[in-house]
């Protein structure tokens, strides 16, 4: 299934096994400095973590912010539809709640190009109601993801493309 909204939505699946919804972190925490990767490798998997920290701290602020924020991260066409993603989630009334657990595995590095898997587990994630707080929806555990990145002109790893696979996954895969 492929990505249908903001990026941090990606794993938070109801509980109905319906398309995935997003998620965000209760509260926002300052960005906090990563180590510099000193390979390509850990650029990618730090690029691909980062992009589930800056999906939520997109969504909290104005619109003509975002783009600033995701770009660092996300290319397209991930960057277009996060963004669409944060304003269809917004325009509901509904924000997001908690962060999916990553477990990356098979990631190659290939040139400028690279790809990985991961079998989040979403369950302390979903959708709440931006009013009242009420948690709305929460995600799955073994949901696969595969995720795409480049390298783009500047060195900088960037996440192009997320898809949720149909077949559930294991932790340890």
């Amino acid at each position: 299934m492929a990505l249908l909204v903001v990026l941090s939505a990606v794993t938070a699946c109801q509980s109905s096994g319906s398309a995935p919804k997003p998620l965000s972190t209760e509260t926002l925490a300052p960005a906090t400095p990563t180590p510099t990767p000193t390979t390509d490798r850990d650029a990618v998997l730090a690029a691909y973590r980062e992009l589930y920290r800056a999906g939520p701290r997109a969504e909290q602020v104005p619109a003509d912010e975002r783009r600033a924020i995701l770009a660092q991260v996300a290319t397209q066409p991930l960057l277009d539809t996060m963004l669409k993603g944060i304003d269809a989630l917004r325009a509901s009334g509904r924000v997001t709640w908690g962060q999916p657990v990553l477990h990356v595995f098979d990631v190659q590095v290939q040139g400028d190009r690279a790809a990985l898997h991961d079998c989040q587990d979403a369950r302390k994630a979903g959708q709440a109601d931006d009013r009242t707080g009420k948690r709305l929806t929460h995600g799955m555990p073994r949901t696969h993801m595969v995720a795409a990145l480049v390298k783009e002109p500047d060195g900088v790893w960037r996440v192009a493309k997320v898809d949720q696979l149909e077949e559930p996954c294991s932790p340890a895969a």
